[in-house]
């Protein structure tokens, strides 16, 4: 006869190389359930049409829109590797802009935004008309060292938005209105919690991301003003630049000083005597 208690030890024993796996698959089943979950809530959601409070968050997280009319401010321009760091003098008034290089060995030179398009100014030559997707050094745009208004120069198509509560992210599906913006699209990642952008990807009229910026820090104050971008070029080669700006002043420009006039030039030959 077969022993009765051995029968039974052999029965636990077989349960016990059981019972781990059974915790195993239980332990696998949740974790699969919570990594399901995670996925669902940092998937983005399906872009939407604007809405009056989507239209409201753009305003509020408008970095074109937090610089005052009227400024005075300077921007050192640093290739993360490599040569071609600059420094510049900004000056806006408006749709009116002159960017002026500090670097002497520059020799005057300036870019001039007027109504009617970007020019490049250097002394003892006469004004040159550029296109619009001229870049300055390192590859960086007057347009986004003057300031965009995301709010006002491009229209608003669909929002996105990815996570919840205060990690929740919305990017703003953007078209440019004029055609001398740097890029005819554009996608603004803004975290809705601080009303602050994050990230701004920069397109072609095909979606294609060609450019990201990204804000790693702020001035202090009331105001929306970035301290300090990066901006990455994903084609060309580039590598990429920080931008700092290191001051601000609120403040009218010289009389003249963005005519393309005899006394526009006497204007801009001033402030190099400072």
């Amino acid at each position: 006869m077969r022993n009765p208690a051995r029968r039974q030890d052999v029965v636990s024993s077989v349960c016990d190389h059981r019972r781990p796996l059974r915790v195993g698959l239980r332990w696998l089943a949740l974790a699969l359930a919570a990594a399901l979950a995670a996925l669902a809530v940092a998937a983005p959601a399906a872009a939407a049409p604007p809405t009056a409070t989507d239209r409201e968050l753009l305003a509020a997280s408008d970095l074109g829109g937090a610089l005052p009319a009227a400024f005075r401010s300077e921007v050192k321009v640093e290739p993360l590797a490599g040569s071609g760091a600059g420094s510049f003098e900004v000056w806006r008034h408006g749709t009116l802009a002159l960017l002026r290089f500090l670097d002497p060995k520059q020799n005057g030179k300036a870019f001039l935004q007027r109504p009617e398009g970007t020019w490049l100014l250097a002394r003892g030559a006469r004004p040159v008309k550029l296109g619009t997707a001229s870049r300055l050094a390192a590859g960086v745009s007057l347009q986004e060292l003057v300031g965009l208004s995301f709010a006002h120069d491009f229209t608003l198509e669909d929002v996105t938005r990815q996570g919840t509560g205060a990690a929740e992210l919305v990017t703003f599906a953007l078209r440019a209105k004029r055609t001398d913006l740097p890029y005819p699209r554009a996608s603004y990642v803004v975290r809705a919690g601080t009303k602050r952008p994050v990230r701004i990807d920069y397109r072609l009229a095909n979606g294609r991301v060609t450019r990201v910026v990204e804000i790693s820090d702020w001035r202090p104050g009331a105001r929306l003003i970035p301290a300090v971008t990066v901006a990455k070029d994903l084609v060309g080669g580039r590598p990429p630049v920080r931008v700092r700006l290191v001051a601000l002043d609120e403040r009218q420009p010289p009389a003249n000083l963005f005519e393309l006039t005899p006394a526009g030039d006497a204007a801009r030959a001033a402030l190099a005597k400072r």
